[in-house]
């Protein structure tokens, strides 16, 4: 894979692809902004080697049937001027955009507003690589998506993965492919369709996976059996559970702090309801003080974090859960091999 390092800037027009995918309040502030700190200093980079302009492209949400006021970028560009401290110019569309040539920074309108963007439509991707020279991939979130501005606009420009994406790609691979052991894996949420293969996958690299939530749910009322040599380990409580209970947190916590590498995706019960968050809580807690080295992914499970100080005391903090958990199963992703 290409790095932000190997590509000349200097004097030419970059665009860039981030995943500013963040969650808008009702009057449309920026409720977490950590997807767009973690992507900034690419932007500076580029600034201070030479860059003559930077072309951000991103998307929000889904946009069938909302208001394009509900999902306009705007508001995240207007944020993302105070992190930056450099004025972000607001395109609506590629034509204004292009011929805005002054702008040091500037940004496209929400991405997923043309269909050509999920369709990876190519003459899309055309219309996206002709606003600048080169092209750099600072969406790792996205990564594991077949569109065009991740896969198509690598085809026609010079292109290389940006800081923040170079930097999730080795710490997943180091955290799976050379993990230190015992490896445990603790596995939640409720898209137990998703995960099932990918379950299969670490079954058979894993020496123990935890399981909780709906998934642990599911799990447990099939019968299911994974077929690699991995300890697989649910609830003691039984099945039907809204949150595990203190006896599996106590088993749970135990097995992390042995572990010499932990990889955690997905919350431990239901945890929009205050009612049911001791689990992922005591999770939190025990991934924080364990000794090993630490990937935490998914957007459900970051936002169930209480105490911020937590972050800290883990190694790796993925922003891209279902590009995490991807690279995870398959050892690559679309936009990857886009930039070999």
């Amino acid at each position: 894979m290409r790095i932000l390092e190997q590509l000349d800037v200097a004097g030419k027009r970059v665009v860039v692809r981030v995943d500013w995918n963040v969650t808008l309040g009702r009057t449309l502030e920026i409720v977490d902004d950590m997807r767009i700190g973690k992507t900034l200093p690419t932007t500076r980079y580029l600034l201070e080697h030479g860059a003559t302009q930077v072309i951000l492209l991103a998307h929000l949400g889904k946009p069938g049937g909302k208001a394009v006021t509900e999902l306009s970028l705007a508001p995240v560009a207007k944020y993302a001027e105070t992190l930056l401290g450099e004025e972000i110019k607001f395109w609506s569309s590629v034509a204004e955009c292009q011929s805005d040539t002054v702008s040091r920074v500037k940004m496209l309108e929400n991405l997923r507003f043309w269909p050509g963007e999920e369709a990876n439509d190519l003459e899309f991707a055309k219309q996206l690589a002709n606003l600048g020279d080169v092209y750099v991939d600072e969406a790792f979130g996205e990564a594991h998506r077949q569109a065009a501005s991740i896969v198509g606009i690598p085809k026609l420009l010079p292109s290389a993965a940006g800081l923040w994406f170079a930097t999730e790609v080795e710490k997943i691979t180091k955290a799976v492919a050379r993990p230190e052991r015992p490896f445990v894996v603790v596995m939640g949420g409720a898209k137990v369709d998703d995960k099932i293969k990918l379950l299969e996958a670490l079954s058979q690299k894993a020496d123990v996976i935890l399981l909780g939530g709906k998934l642990a749910n599911e799990f447990v009322s099939r019968g299911m059996k994974l077929a690699g040599t991995a300890r697989v380990i649910t609830p003691v409580e039984g099945s039907n559970l809204l949150d595990i209970g203190e006896e599996t947190q106590r088993l749970f916590t135990a097995e992390i702090m042995q572990a010499g590498t932990v990889v955690w995706n997905g919350p431990m019960g239901k945890v929009e309801d205050m009612a049911y968050q001791a689990g992922t809580d005591a999770m939190f807690v025990a991934v924080a003080e364990t000794p090993a080295y630490t990937l935490v992914g998914g957007g459900d499970t970051l936002a169930a974090l209480h105490d911020e100080g937590h972050f800290e005391r883990i190694d790796h903090i993925s922003t891209g859960g279902g590009a995490m958990l991807a690279l995870i199963e398959k050892g690559t992703l679309p936009g990857i091999e886009a930039l070999r």
